[in-house]
Parts: C-alpha cells; structure tokens; sequence
C-alpha cells in the first residue's frame, strides 16, 4: 500500500472532521457520524448502494463484515487499487448528506 492511515487523516481532518473510535478501531467522522474506519488494516467507507456496487463490480470493493455473516449495510471494505482520497472524499459528503 502506497498511502497509510495515519497520512489520509492528516489530509482529512479539519472542521467538521474529527478522528475519533468505532468498533475500537480509528475512524474518521463528520460532526458525530464516522464515514471511514481503520479496520484490521484495511480502510472501510460508507457509501450510497449505487457507488457501492460500482466498486465492487470493479473489484475494487466488497460488503463489510465486522463479523462473519454479519454485513453492514452501507460499509465498504476497499481492496487495493481503490483510490482512497477521491473514495474517502465521497462517504464524507454522502454521511454529511445524510444529517
């Protein structure tokens, strides 16, 4: 991996965006709704079904499961070759949209 999490926080946070935990695992939120998390090393982002779909279809995204047979609507886990920064950029307006 090209990018760490702690260097994509940096780019990200400011204003209305804050770190914070989820899950005990880093996150990123906006106000008090987190759009990404840090989860067993990998980056996991909340996104609209449409967007979802694009990226797994790509191969670039599956459903998340913090427990196996357990998905959680909404979360994508990103594989590599997922651009973070245009992806994160996203599930924060899409969370914020949703206020």
């Amino acid at each position: 991996m090209a990018d760490s999490w702690e260097d994509l926080v940096e780019r990200t946070r400011g204003g209305d965006v804050t770190p914070g935990t989820m899950f005990g695992s880093a996150g990123l939120r906006t106000g008090r709704k987190f759009f990404a998390i840090w989860w067993h090393e990998q980056l996991v982002v909340k996104l609209p079904a449409d967007r979802f779909r694009q990226l797994a279809d790509a191969g670039l995204a599956e459903q998340f499961e913090p427990m196996e047979g357990r998905p959680m609507n909404g979360w994508a886990l990103l594989h590599d070759g997922a651009e973070w920064d245009p992806v994160v950029a996203e599930a924060r307006a899409w969370v914020e949209s949703q206020r």
